[in-house]
Order: structure tokens, then sequence, then C-alpha cells
């Protein structure tokens, strides 16, 4: 993003003349996110006055290049510290938990900013990680990097840019897409100290999405594994920021310092700032190369965009004045970055033997991903890449998760239970009904419902849903990004016809085209696979089997969706737009009764109040239109009610299919 650098400054009033400039980079300078990007941290840090955040001491522009003047940090940033001293410190408890409780109360300052009519300013750091934490030849500990900083403020443009190599640093929320405050960065610094104390990453994987994925479920085995290496109660402590909710975590970076304050007292485990002074110069002095863009030290890896190489004379306006050579180094320490990208070997020209004894090809991957999803070529089909011997089209990884049932039908095959343990027609038990049955019995296993030929399968455990596929073509993550207007069809069928370089990732694809961000997929991937679940509450007939104890198989994203929320949130959008006269009117003859499972379902399902009181005070059998005499409540909200309780399963209803789910038929308004 920038280039960088190590310059002299004419100002007496400076304690240590040596500076950094950071400067844009001219190819950047035209795109409004890094401008915005850069902006924001020139205008955030250059209001900062704490003794643990790099100061800047002032920005402007330079011949349409926009710069800003900063501390030059004289060491080393945080992760090259511990790799340099990994073999020589036997105890790095103390020096891990006096770092980052610095950076605590850096964070706690940056939290509580506030604007110059005392507004709160609300900042959220968002991208803390090891490399933007420096510690000094002085021992002292800076904080840097607010770039992509959220900031309640006019004057900060929202940023949503996440660097290369920063996913295994976000939370939960982050990662998710939601909104995030100061208990992000609580978490990122709790994921910071967990990695200073296992030494190494926390989050791994083969990819953005893989690593994003982890971080979503909270999985934090490596820290169970590496237990032996933490006290017991600094591990509690670590666990508390690594919450996955929220709400779990420290309510504030003062509360996780406080916390790391009475460990620190308990087990008498607090160091000097002398003796990280003598790390860090024993650190660098471990670097048998050391030279200029070394002595830049932490900050001259993390800020800089690109090489910098040959002498170089640059005078600013303000009388800061830069003369040196810098030489390209390449036994830098790098941060490591988690997305590895395998190469494909095949050239991707494919032959398929259709059912109808015809062979086609050769063919672009695109072209079968087609015939997939149009049903002319299935699981058996046999197919052939660049010549090579047929094989059955399941048996290609690439094509594996695109073919329709496939999880279902090896789902099924190693179960034990080949029969399904309940089966039903859609009619008589809505698909909102039977999702809410599911979640209120914890069911662990998988719900097929199919109708004139389309069919979902949706994955539960313990009651909640967390894949839904779909044989429907206008259902694919693809198509459904088009729909939306997310990318373009033109960039759809560029990445289809690359699918096959990331065995048949899709999400993979966009991120390494550039199209998306791992942030970007996950969070569509999200809505796609909901979307899927809504549609099914239009279905209004088919059938469907629920199988026991049969999970998704490896490699699903998984979309974790409590069933109660999702419920409640389509019923009452329903809702909004129902007459509830019209209910009333049709099925005023036909009974009604509690039904036993609303003591078990209508808590967790919390719709609201006024439809609540009568779907929870109705105590016998009784007919719509006695209800409506003896309740006394609105009919429009009463009928409201009724339909609310009917398609839930909160009531028993007496009667032929309600009309809402007779088959619509599309000849009734044909003429005969």
């Amino acid at each position: 993003m920038a280039e960088i650098f190590l310059a002299t400054a004419d100002d007496a009033h400076l304690q240590n003349p040596t500076v950094v400039i950071k400067r844009i980079l001219p190819e950047l300078s035209a795109d409004q996110r890094y401008l915005a990007m850069f902006l924001n941290e020139a205008q955030l840090a250059a209001q900062m006055r704490h003794p643990n955040i790099v100061r800047v001491f002032e920005f402007g522009e330079d011949n349409g290049l926009l710069f800003m003047v900063m501390e030059f940090v004289d060491g080393l940033d945080c992760w090259r510290l511990l790799r340099r001293l990994e073999n020589t410190i036997e105890d790095i408890v103390p020096i891990a938990v006096h770092i980052v409780r610095r950076v605590l109360d850096a964070l706690e300052y940056a939290h509580n900013m506030k604007d110059v009519n005392g507004r709160p300013l609300h900042v959220v750091h968002r991208d803390l990680s090891p490399s933007n934490i420096y510690v000094s030849r002085q021992g002292t500990v800076k904080l840097g990097d607010f770039g992509i900083a959220r900031v309640d403020s006019s004057r900060f443009r929202p940023i949503e840019i996440i660097p290369k190599g920063k996913y295994g640093y976000m939370a939960p929320e982050q990662v998710e897409g939601k909104t995030v405050d100061r208990r992000a960065d609580v978490y990122s610094a709790g994921v910071v100290l967990s990695e200073l104390l296992i030494r190494q990453q926390l989050f791994t994987g083969t990819n953005q999405l893989s690593v994003m994925l982890d971080i979503r479920d909270g999985r934090i085995e490596k820290l169970e594994k590496n237990a032996e290496r933490i006290p017991p109660r600094l591990l509690d402590l670590l666990k508390i920021a690594l919450a996955r909710d929220p709400a779990q975590r420290f309510r504030s970076a003062a509360d996780f310092s406080l916390a790391l304050r009475a460990f620190e007292t308990g087990a008498s485990l607090s160091i000097e700032q002398e003796t990280l002074s003598r790390l860090v110069t024993k650190a660098t002095a471990a670097s048998s190369s050391e030279s200029a863009m070394t002595r830049l030290g932490a900050m001259g890896k993390e800020l800089a965009g690109r090489d910098l190489a040959g002498t170089l004379h640059h005078t600013q306006p303000d009388g800061i004045t830069n003369s040196m050579s810098i030489a390209p180094r390449d036994d830098l320490d790098e941060t490591p970055i988690t997305l590895e990208l395998e190469h494909y070997r095949s050239t991707g020209r494919y032959w398929a033997q259709l059912p109808d004894g015809r062979t086609l090809g050769p063919t672009t991957f695109a072209h079968i991903i087609e015939l997939v999803y149009s049903g002319r070529i299935q699981a058996d089909t046999p197919l052939s890449v660049d010549g090579r011997v047929f094989q059955p089209t399941e048996q290609f990884e690439e094509l594996h998760r695109h073919l329709p049932g496939t999880e279902t039908r090896h789902s099924i095959q190693a179960s034990t239970a080949q029969q399904p343990k309940r089966r039903g027609i859609l009619e008589l038990e809505s698909p909102l009904q039977l999702l809410l049955a599911m979640a209120v019995a914890k069911d662990t296993g998988l719900l097929i419902c199919h109708s004139d030929g389309q069919r979902k399968d949706i994955y539960v455990r313990d009651g909640m849903s967390v894949y839904v596929s779909s044989n429907d073509p206008s259902e694919l993550l693809g198509e459904y990004l088009v729909a939306n207007n997310i990318i373009e069809r033109a960039e759809l069928d560029m990445v289809l016809a690359l699918l096959p370089k990331f065995h048949g990732h899709l999400g993979d694809t966009l991120i390494a085209l550039g199209l998306l961000t791992a942030v970007d997929v996950l969070e569509h991937i999200t809505n796609q696979v909901r979307a899927r679940l809504k549609n099914l509450l239009l279905w209004r007939s088919g059938e469907y089997e629920f199988y026991a104890d049969i999970s998704v198989r490896s490699g699903i994203v998984e979309v974790p969706t409590d069933l109660f929320t999702f419920s409640r949130d389509a019923l009452l959008a329903h809702l909004h737009t129902l007459d509830g006269t019209e209910v009333i009117e049709k099925l005023e003859e036909y009974h009604i009764s509690p039904a036993p499972i609303r003591a078990s379902l209508i808590a967790p399902l919390a719709l609201p109040s006024e439809f609540e009181y009568i779907i929870g005070t109705l105590q016998e059998r009784t007919t719509v239109a006695e209800l409506v005499r003896t309740s006394g409540a609105v009919p429009l909200y009463l009928g409201k009610a009724i339909y609310a309780a009917i398609e839930t399963g909160l009531w028993r209803y007496e009667g032929p299919t309600p009309y809402w789910r007779v088959p619509e038929n599309p000849n009734a308004d044909q003429p005969d």
C-alpha cells in the first residue's frame, strides 16, 4: 500500500530526529479505497497521544501523493522478536503477557477516544496482529496501523479492506460481516497472546476461507493441544478472550489487562522494561546482515508495499530530508500467510458418455457444470479428463460437490439406519412445522424434501440447521451472485472456466481472482444457503423423509442456523402482509386445540406478545368462530395469530388443508 523512507527531521522539538515517512504508492493514489484507508490512519493516529501507540507527527500531500511522518520504532515487530528468540527463551510467558498488556492499554486508550465535541468515536482497530505490534531497543511496546479502524465519525470513511495474511486475527463477528465493537479487538489480542505462548499460528488452513470457518466456529484446538505450555489460570483467561460470543468475552481491553495483571502478580511473573530492552537488542544482533531496512525494524516490513532499492534522495516541503542507500532483502522473516493455492495438473478437456449413447467432447468444465445442473450428466455418467480412462462423474473431486443429492446418497449409504425415522406429506405438515419440530427435539440427521422434481436436503445437528443443498440450478452460488448483482455473468463464466484449478471450489476461485474477499464469500454463502431454506417454506406440496444420525460430508461449508430464530423471522415477515380477517372467514367452522408441542415450543419461538398471548391462552378444543366470539381480540390480529399457531404446529387444526397450503393450479385461469 505504501513505500517507506527513513529520514532525519530538522525539528529541535523532537526527542528522536529519526522519523519514518510513509507515502502511498503511486499506482494506488487514484484508488479511493486505499486513499480513504491512508487518510483514516493519518487523521486518527495524529490525534493519539499514548506511550504505546506509534505517533504520527503530521501528514499531507506532495506532488499528488499522500504521506505521513511517523515515529521511528528502532526494534522489531512482535512476530520477528519471538521467532528470533524462540530457542533462547525458556519461559516466554512473562514476556508475552507484558507485551500484550501494553497493547491492551493502547487499545483501551483508542477505544475511549472522543471528538472535539466530546462525543465518543467508538474506535475499533480491527487489524491487530503480531506484525503491527512493535518492540523497540528501549523495551517499549508500540501499536500501529489504524488504517482499517472503524470510527463513528463522518470524518472517517468506512473501510472494508482486509490486509493479506490478517484473516487469522479477525473476531468471529468480523468474519461473519456483523457489526464489531471493542470486544473484537479483545478477541484479536487473545489470538496474539495465544500465538506468542504456543509459538505457532492459532488458525491455519489451506486457504483464507478455511481459516475464517475455524474462527467462525470457535475451533481453538491448537490452544488445547498446547495447554501444557500455558499456566492453567492464564489458559482460562485466554478462553474468555477467545469466546465466540462477544458477550462472553472481557467487556473491554482494560478488563483483559487487569485480569492479566492479576495473573502476573499472583504468579510473580512481571518483567521490567530493561529486561525487554536487552531481549530486543539480543534479537536484533542475531541477524548477521542487519541493514538499513532491518534497522527500520518492525515498521519496514509491515508498512512497505514493495521493496525499496538504490539510493533514495527525497526532500519534503516541511524540511524533512532523506538520503540513504537501501538494498532489497530476501532474508526478512515473513509473517505466515494462510492462502495456499494448489495447482491443477489438467488442461481441462472433458469427454462425457451421455445417457442417450452419444459421447460429448472435448468440452470445457463450465459446459460440464451446465450439463450436471440440467440433469444430462448424473453421478454415474462416465466422464474422462484429458483422454484418461472414463470414470463415474462422482469420482471427480472438482465435480463431486456439484452433483445434486451426492451428499444425501453417500450419507444414507454410510448410515446404519437405511430406513427413514419418519416420513410424511407437506400438505399435512408444513415445512415450517417440520423445522420447528426438529429444533424442539434437538434432532441430528437429514431431512429430505421433494416436490415436482425439486429436492432440498436439510442437515441438522442438535436441532440446528448446518447446511441445505438443492438441485435447483437457480440456487447455485454462482447464479445467486449474478442474480443479486454481486458479480457479472461474464465474470461467472471466467470463474467456472478456472474452477478445475481450484478443485471445484467456487469460493476459492472467486477469492484468487480478486472478485470477492474471503469475508464476502463467507457472507454470500451464508445468505445463499439460508435463501434455500427460506424458499422451502414456500412449498405447498410434496413429501419428506427424515434420516437420523446423518452428518454433512467433509469439505462442505457449514452454515449454522438457529431454526427458532429463522422460523420466527420468516413467519413475522409473512404475517406483515397476511390478511388476518381472511383466515377467520375461511376457517371459522373448523376446530382448533392446543398441541402437545406448545409447552416446549412457545418460549424459544419468542413470538411478539400480542400473538403469544392469544396462542398461549387457548386451553381447550373449540372452533375458530367460538374463539373469535370469546377472545375479545381484534380480528385482524386474531386471524394472524391463528395462522401462526397452525403453521408452526402450536395448535392442532381439524379440517381440510388450510387454503394457504393448497397447491396453486397453473391452469386455473385458462379457458377449457
